[in-house]
């Protein structure tokens, strides 16, 4: 596994480019600073795909990766064989003047990054910075209009006490110096290497204070040359340092443009959250239109695989005494890697990776990647195999087309649906129909107990109807769930259980009937009263 940092990145990116053109798939996974750190819009098992994509939506607004994984897999057909070459990025927001990002940490996340080894100095000190294209072109627009100077700088002081510093160095050097001549400053070199704003204002000021200098960073110093006109406009015309500016903070951005246009399959295990973040982080604000949001998706990423939807879907090809119990990407890896999964499938391809010491450091975004990539493998063989003759090798475009179904389907962790699809419109709902809780008691429906009750059934959800204090709806996970609820509470003596029935339960239908009957009672006293007189 190859780790990339600040560093390394400008030095190691021609071989992520060649690694990522010449790969079959990419799989990715990234760690974040947050899950759902606003509470008021934390996910709900009631939720539509819509609600869920606003709730994600304004909860990612304040949440940005910390780390990114990829792993681009190549195939060689004469040994049946996969290698993936993993990439383990630590990212952090750029900044810059006018380009600011705010976000927030979660305790539980820390906690949880702290306990699988999370390196937090790596994504300060060392994070490759990152814009979307929002912030590039805002940006662009301030160095056009001749917006962006040293004052705005968080900075300036440095700036200033540098420049005090070594003026009169660069004066008495200046003042003697002739075409071709140069001076290096090695305190200014080392500055200039920790901070890419610093060093953009450096070379700006020094640059309109002497008007024939030209300054560059050469073997990793700083280097102040005095130029010809001639050789001037022809240095101004070929490096602009505004371009080099950009071209720094964009950062991890480039990687992701190349994801955009190359078109690849993308696979995740859970893909949802990364995909919302990438598209944020690194495109554009999330859109407030769902559909233009599943638009914009699929235009980035036309062919995505989500791992967890695909477990679901293709179970039952397994025997019941051989399927996996657990989802999770770490169960269903070891699974396929020494597990039962392993020998599921004859003649399945081999897997192998780059990476010898990182085997086994889970949550680690460069590891996860590969092991999504991985369990996509087995899963997309598993799926295939038994169609064919058992001596048939199947080349990778074969076990991808194979899992058309389950192309741009991702998977909705405890929502009303179990996914969403990118492309198309969302499938029903296979989740277990709503349950109503009633009191059979003449006094309100007391939540918290229930909900205490219920706990020991598994995940459920309960909330009131409007207007009704005696009654709520319940919401579970699995049908085995709802089907042990309704069958405890058969002959409970404080509280009726029963599945929902709109005409039966819904409050509109009632009022409505309820109003029905009061108009038909007005009319027959009418009628009788008019009989009467008569």
């Amino acid at each position: 596994m190859t780790e990339v940092n600040i560093q390394n990145f400008e030095e190691l990116f021609p071989d992520i480019k060649k690694s990522l053109e010449e790969a079959k798939f990419i799989s990715i996974d990234s760690e974040f600073s947050a899950l759902y750190p606003l509470k008021e819009q934390s996910p709900s098992l009631f939720d539509t795909p819509n609600e869920r994509y606003q709730k994600s939506r304004k909860n990612i607004q304040f949440v940005v990766p910390i780390q990114i994984g990829l792993t681009a897999f190549t195939f060689n057909p004469d040994t049946n064989t996969y290698l993936g070459k993993i990439y383990n990025f630590y990212v952090t927001p750029a900044t810059f003047p006018f380009v600011e990002k705010q976000f927030m940490f979660q305790s539980t996340t820390l906690n949880f990054l702290k306990y699988y080894g999370f390196n937090f100095n790596k994504f300060v000190h060392f994070g490759i910075p990152y814009i979307n294209k929002d912030q590039e072109l805002e940006l662009r627009q301030r160095f056009k209009n001749d917006d962006v100077t040293e004052v705005q700088s968080l900075f300036q002081h440095v700036i200033t006490e540098i420049l005090h510093h070594h003026g009169q160095q660069v004066q008495k050097w200046y003042a003697t110096a002739k075409i071709g001549d140069t001076l290096t400053l090695p305190e200014i070199s080392e500055v200039c290497q920790k901070n890419y704003e610093i060093s953009y204002f450096l070379h700006k000021s020094l640059r309109r204070r002497f008007k024939d200098i030209w300054t560059l960073i050469e073997n990793k110093e700083f280097v102040i040359k005095k130029v010809s006109p001639d050789d001037m406009k022809m240095l101004n015309q070929s490096r602009n340092l505004e371009e080099d500016l950009i071209s720094d903070i964009l950062g991890f951005g480039k990687v992701f443009r190349l994801l955009v246009s190359l078109q690849k399959p993308i696979v995740a295990h859970n893909a949802m959250q990364d995909i919302l973040l990438l598209i944020q982080c690194l495109e554009t604000s999330l859109p407030n239109c769902y559909k233009k949001f599943k638009k914009l998706t699929n235009n980035l990423f036309p062919k995505i695989f989500d791992t967890k939807t695909i477990s679901y879907e293709i179970r039952n090809l397994v025997p019941e005494d051989k399927k996996w119990k657990d989802t999770s990407l770490q169960s269903l890896f070891e699974y396929f890697k020494d597990g039962t999964g392993r020998h599921l499938a004859i003649n399945s391809p081999g897997i192998e990776t780059d990476c010898v010491d990182c085997m086994g450091k889970y949550h680690e975004a460069g590891w996860d990647s590969f092991c999504s990539g991985y369990i996509f493998i087995r899963m997309a063989y598993l799926n295939v195999f038994q169609k064919y003759p058992k001596s048939k090798k199947f080349m990778c475009t074969e076990l991808i087309a194979g899992l058309d179904g389950c192309k741009n389907r991702l998977n909705v962790i405890r929502g009303a649906v179990s996914s969403i699809k990118i492309d198309g419109d969302d499938p029903v709902s296979t989740r277990p129909p709503y349950l109503v809780v009633e009191s059979t008691k003449n006094m309100p429906l007391n939540i918290s107990r229930v909900s205490c009750i219920l706990s020991s059934f598994g995940f459920v959800e309960i909330r009131r109807f409007p207007y009704q204090n005696k009654r709520a709806l319940i919401v579970v996970d699995n049908f085995g769930s709802a089907r042990r609820i309704l069958n405890n509470f058969k002959t409970n003596s404080d509280y009726r259980i029963q599945q929902y029935n709109f005409l039966k339960h819904s409050t509109a239908i009632r009022m409505c009937l309820l109003s029905g009957m009061t108009i038909s009672g007005i009319l027959l006293l009418c009628i009788t009263s008019g009989a009467i007189k008569r």
